[in-house]
């Protein structure tokens, strides 16, 4: 059974438009009314885009030390098959 299928994407897809809507009506509401931005929404912008960063660079570090961890598991594998009788 795969975990890809048309009814878990349709709910992925169902959940992604929903957060996304509720996610721009909270952008709506906190946005200032006045002409621009304020000091402080620019700040908490940047702040919020600096986390999004060191998220986004953790997220591909952790990516990356497992793909790297995957492709040495062979080696392991293939020592113990080495040690295994021959038939």
């Amino acid at each position: 059974m795969s975990i890809v299928n048309r009814r878990n994407a349709l709910i992925g897809w169902v959940t992604w438009a929903a957060v996304k809507r509720a996610a721009a009506m909270k952008a709506k509401r906190a946005a200032p009314s006045g002409g621009g931005g304020t000091s402080k929404g620019r700040q908490a912008a940047k702040a919020g885009a600096i986390a999004a960063g060191v998220a986004g660079l953790a997220g591909l570090v952790v990516f990356w030390r497992v793909r790297k961890r995957d492709s040495t598991d062979h080696d392991s594998l293939a020592s113990e098959e080495l040690d295994a009788p021959l038939d």
